[in-house]
């Protein structure tokens, strides 16, 4: 059968939409067999980021038997070679083409095309670990996933102490491009082309925590899930977790159908408590699955200002 089998390489923006189509179920179904009550993937989160605007190399990988697709990899540069991140995602072959050697092809396809000089990151099911290990990456942190009901957090937070001289706002109130160096700075890379995109898009919701000067002090992005009961929160910056807690009480009360809100905080060690101390100690909510976070670098994140991250499957 490898005789009929073929890797195509495709820049992202020219992915077809049965192909995104095609993608979006496969890990769907993926996610389910990984023990999730839930899919997290939409088809317009997949579709958002192969029409969005171009990053300075994107492609991706398809694995074709027959004529028929049956498995992708993707690879997405953020900044230049000498500071960027390449990272790998939306790997992942159908279901029943499993375990005859169709995904290794388009790995090596793309790990070929990589720009070494960058940060190559990915997030890894445990079972991969040491594989990706082998490969030169290595763990930095491990990505948990929450399930948070709306009314949890409004009846928590309800009479939450509003900090002085802190004021919450609509994305809209505030400029655009002090987000973004916000962004920058805690992140490490410019993540500019995807969050222009994603956090002013109509199923998007976007707050942001200033100072009466206008100083950016954190931000949050909410946007639609699979169900209308859902909302999918991330990225989810601040300075604090007092300001965490304005921000996550301001989603919430906005919401009006969404009855949970779905988000993966970074945990290192001791790199990160306030996040896990506020879902877990103060909201009462356990973890519903995990992920790891693999660089061949050592990033610079800062992962003490990093209450939810963007989205693993894309960013």
């Amino acid at each position: 059968m490898m005789a009929n089998y073929v890797v195509q390489r495709k820049a992202t923006q020219e992915m077809s939409q049965e192909n995104i189509e095609l993608l979006t179920k496969w890990l769907a179904e993926w996610w389910l067999d990984l023990g999730l009550s839930h899919p997290t993937i939409r088809l317009d989160d997949v579709y958002q980021f192969f029409n969005g605007p171009p990053f300075i190399e994107s492609d991706s990988f398809i694995g074709v038997l027959d004529g028929k697709s049956i498995g992708n990899v993707t690879a997405a540069k953020y900044g230049d070679s000498a500071n960027g991140v390449q990272h790998i995602s939306l790997y992942i072959v159908e279901k029943a083409q499993r375990g005859m050697g169709y995904g290794l092809k388009i790995w090596n396809a793309m790990w070929e095309s990589l720009d070494k000089n960058c940060n190559i990151c990915l997030d890894a099911v445990t079972s991969m670990v040491p594989q990706y290990e082998r490969m030169g990456l290595q763990p930095e942190w491990i990505s948990r996933k929450y399930v948070l009901p709306t009314s949890a957090i409004i009846q928590k937070y309800k009479i939450v102490v509003n900090l002085r001289n802190v004021l919450v706002k609509p994305l809209e109130e505030v400029s655009l491009e002090k987000v973004l160096m916000y962004d920058t700075l805690i992140c490490g890379i410019s993540r500019r082309t995807i969050l222009e995109k994603w956090a002013t898009l109509a199923i998007s919701h976007a707050w942001v925590a200033t100072n009466e000067s206008g100083d950016i002090l954190g931000y949050i992005v909410m946007r639609q899930g699979v169900d209308k009961e859902d909302m999918l929160v991330g990225p989810f910056l601040s300075d604090s977790i007092q300001i965490a807690q304005m921000l996550l009480y301001a989603v919430a009360e906005a919401t009006e159908s969404a009855e949970r809100l779905r988000l993966c905080v970074p945990v290192c060690e001791s790199e990160n408590p306030n996040a896990i101390h506020m879902i877990e100690n103060d909201i009462g909510i356990k973890c519903v699955g995990e992920m790891v976070r693999m660089y061949s670098k050592k990033p610079k994140v800062h992962l003490n200002k990093m209450f939810a991250m963007f989205s693993p499957p894309f960013a």
